[in-house]
């Protein structure tokens, strides 16, 4: 009797590893800011990062209905919806057509968009027929009544690395610096967590970033074991940073990519509630 339970063991342990990487945790935080102003108080804010033309937890419907009772005033996507391993911009379209119809979206792209010329061309149509707006290094104003907010966007790292190897690092700064509003409360999007100490030196307020993937691996007491671009053991994968007067919301994503398997590391919903600090 005992060889027949252990024979079963596997078949536990490969559900278990299949809910592990299709279950979404919702997270939610609540930030308070000094300079935050008066009219965005309670201002809502879901955070989408790292799809990967993958379907999003058991079914859509489910991602799709949390998201829609937290009744979000702008959606953010911080890049990484196509996936240059196994895209499939059917997959891509149907996600960004559901996220539309909740609330406005904001889209910035990941590094995988930049590998694919032509389906990255193919993207940029589809986020304007879904009136989606592409914040290609550039910015808008958010307004309530008499308050505004900067709201920025910039290409993947990898996009300033292609447009000149030499200089990419300071070409990127460049713009992070020429985005910027003195005299207005700033949020970034930006696909590369790992750029933060760049984001504190711009004075950015709030950042919003994605790609780590959670480390892929979460070990207790020792954190994520590798995210791309910071090797083994990354300092930025998931969860809040802060420094200085920045803050940093980094996705653990919500697809997989070349490395399928996710252990201790659930799919993330971020669900962002801002405070104006007294």
């Amino acid at each position: 009797m005992k060889y027949k339970y252990l024979a079963l063991a596997p078949i536990a342990m490969a559900g278990a590893l299949l809910k592990q990487n299709k279950k979404i945790k919702v997270t939610k935080y609540t930030l308070p800011f000094k300079s935050l102003p008066i009219d965005f108080n309670n201002y809502k804010i879901a955070h989408v990062s790292d799809i990967h033309c993958d379907k999003v937890g058991y079914s859509d419907l489910s991602f799709l209905n949390k998201l829609r009772k937290f009744d979000p005033d702008i959606i953010v996507i911080t890049g990484d919806i196509l996936d240059s391993y196994k895209n499939n911009m059917d997959v891509a379209y149907n996600a960004l057509c559901q996220l539309s119809s909740i609330a406005t979206c904001y889209f910035v792209t990941g590094n995988h968009e930049l590998r694919l010329d032509k389906e990255r061309e193919e993207l940029k149509l589809m986020l304007e027929k879904l009136n989606i707006t592409y914040l290609s290094n550039n910015n808008i104003t958010l307004s309530i009544g008499d308050s505004e907010i900067n709201l920025v966007g910039v290409e993947d790292y990898n996009y300033f690395k292609f447009k000149d190897n030499l200089y990419h690092r300071e070409n990127f700064k460049n713009m992070l610096n020429e985005l910027f509003s003195n005299n207005k409360f700033n949020i970034l999007l930006s696909h590369r967590p790992e750029k933060f100490n760049l984001y504190v030196e711009e004075k950015y307020d709030l950042v919003f970033s994605g790609h780590a993937h959670g480390g892929q691996w979460q070990i207790p007491f020792i954190g994520g074991i590798f995210s791309p671009t910071q090797g083994f053991f990354p300092e930025f994968y998931k969860g809040i940073h802060k420094k200085d007067n920045t803050t940093l919301v980094i996705s653990q994503g919500l697809g997989n990519s070349s490395f399928p398997l996710r252990i201790n590391n659930l799919r993330e919903l971020i669900l962002v509630t801002l405070k104006k600090e007294d």
